[in-house]
């Protein structure tokens, strides 16, 4: 019986994959049944973490044997982006996109647009951003770091993921909060938050905003030390504080998803929405949201277009607000 059921399982990845390459997406591509997904940043990010977990879940799932992952990093997605729109009409192709892109779009004057220059598909997770600190900082704890943001503001380097991105806005929330101006605040990007990390403890920072899961192995190894989780509550298996709980309004959250490029059949769409719709609801799938400590934030369809239109006009107002895009 089980033999049976892992013969269907591969079976219907190999139909599925068939599927979703058929009628748009090339004849070189559709010999090679490969689903491409491309994560606009730099190995070891928020995106590429999630793009890996994505291409395993399907594979071990036999929802789509044969899947493959690509980095474009640079400007807060926006490249990888400006690449991706030119290939229009192919359906094995999809995207990373997110809180990052959504911002990175204005602050970089990028001319695209994430409705009508690509096709939504999934929104998947959301991620918490941690602040840490190198195991030796002279801050620790949150309270520490509070004290000397307030007292002498620039003479904190703050780094995180690109410019305008979640890291980004939660420093500058935190500093509208101690009612901080942001020229007062000195904020380096990295390409991501395993990237910044590495720049805090090579001495060039001291304090990072991450995603949990992009750091996740560094608060392990012993090397940085969280000082609080910036979400609405205490998360379960995180044994870091969070800013409310500490007297400061302060919570952000990166969410992540995919999007395919225009130009697919209504028919392709409906099949990459099933393919992330049985993904989510797999045991594989629910392994990774534990494991990187994401938190679940599935929607498709309407839903999901709906959420990106508004989005846009709730960062957009949102890095006015903090002077962050001007």
């Amino acid at each position: 019986m089980k033999t049976e059921q892992r013969f269907s399982s591969k079976l219907l990845g190999i139909t599925l994959g068939a599927a979703l390459l058929a009628a748009g997406s090339g004849a070189s591509a559709q010999s090679n049944l490969t689903l491409k997904i491309l994560a606009p940043a730099s190995v070891g990010g928020g995106w590429d973490n999630t793009a890996k977990a994505i291409a395993e879940t399907l594979k071990r799932e036999g929802i789509f044997n044969d899947v493959s992952v690509y980095n474009l990093p640079g400007k807060a997605g926006t490249l990888g982006l400006a690449e991706f729109v030119k290939l229009k009409g192919q359906s094995n192709q999809l995207m990373l996109t997110g809180f990052v892109m959504v911002a990175g779009i204005p602050l970089n004057q990028s001319p695209f647009d994430l409705n009508s220059d690509v096709t939504p598909i999934a929104r998947l997770t959301t991620d918490y951003e941690v602040l840490i600190v190198p195991a030796k900082s002279r801050f620790r704890d949150v309270e520490d770091l509070v004290a000397a943001f307030k007292a002498a503001p620039s003479s904190i380097r703050f780094g995180g993921s690109s410019a305008g991105g979640s890291a980004h806005i939660a420093i500058g929330k935190l500093a509208r909060e101690l009612n901080i101006s942001m020229d007062q605040v000195k904020y380096v990007p990295s390409a991501g938050g395993a990237q910044a990390t590495a720049a805090m403890l090579g001495g060039e920072l001291d304090v990072v905003s991450a995603g949990y899961s992009e750091i996740e192995d560094a608060l392990k190894s012993g090397q940085v030390r969280g000082l609080a989780i910036l979400a609405p509550e205490a998360v379960n298996g995180i044994n870091l504080p969070t800013l409310i709980e500490k007297g400061i309004d302060v919570d952000v959250s990166n969410w992540r998803g995919v999007v395919a490029p225009a130009g697919i059949s209504a028919a392709q769409r409906a099949r990459l929405t099933l393919m992330m719709t049985r993904m989510v609801r797999s045991r594989t799938w629910q392994q990774q949201l534990s494991q990187n400590k994401w938190n679940a934030y599935f929607a498709t369809g309407d839903t999901f277009d709906r959420f990106v239109r508004s989005q846009k006009t709730v960062v957009t107002q949102l890095l006015r607000s903090l002077d962050i895009l001007k």
